[in-house]
């Protein structure tokens, strides 16, 4: 059997790999042939709009003879505006409806929502006719397009036009 051919100038080679390793000469990229390692950075930015300001309280009061809920509104921060909604039996809030402007902040407003006499109920009624729960979301709107709601369950009473708070 005949013995493999050299190759002219391989143990050439070698010995400059080596002698570059262990001068540090090159070391970096001789070791980077060696480990094949490799960092990567990466950045991540969000865009998008977070939440206003908390509205801070939403409260109802009733007239004497339920006829009338009052909402009263107060917000944290004086939004741009305010508007109301009913739940609607799809799970979807119908029309919106404008309510009061607060122009300072820890200011209040009311939105009063009337079930008769007939003439002066309210549109959220008119559009809202079925007997039994009325969920209204109330919605403040800020400056800088945030917003923030929350909601209120009222017992909308056919019998009598009534329209009645929650219990406190």
């Amino acid at each position: 059997m005949k013995g493999s051919a050299r190759v002219p100038g391989a143990a050439l080679a070698i010995g400059a790999f080596v002698l570059t390793v262990l001068l540090g000469v090159g070391g970096v990229s001789a070791s980077a042939l060696w480990q094949q390692s490799a960092t990567a950075t990466m950045t991540a930015t969000a865009n998008g709009a977070w939440p206003g300001p908390a509205l801070g309280s939403l409260t109802c009061t009733n007239s004497n003879s339920d006829k009338t809920a009052t909402l009263h509104v107060t917000a944290t921060t004086a939004p741009a505006t305010i508007t109301y909604a009913a739940l609607q039996a799809n799970g979807t809030y119908g029309t919106s409806y404008t309510g009061p402007t607060i122009l300072l902040p820890l200011g209040s407003g009311n939105i009063v929502i009337v079930a008769s006499p007939a003439a002066q109920t309210s549109q959220i009624i008119k559009d809202n006719p079925a007997d039994g729960s009325l969920t209204v979301r109330v919605t403040a709107t800020y400056l800088d397009q945030t917003a923030s709601s929350m909601d209120i369950t009222l017992n909308h009473v056919l019998t009598g036009g009534k329209i009645v708070c929650p219990l406190s």
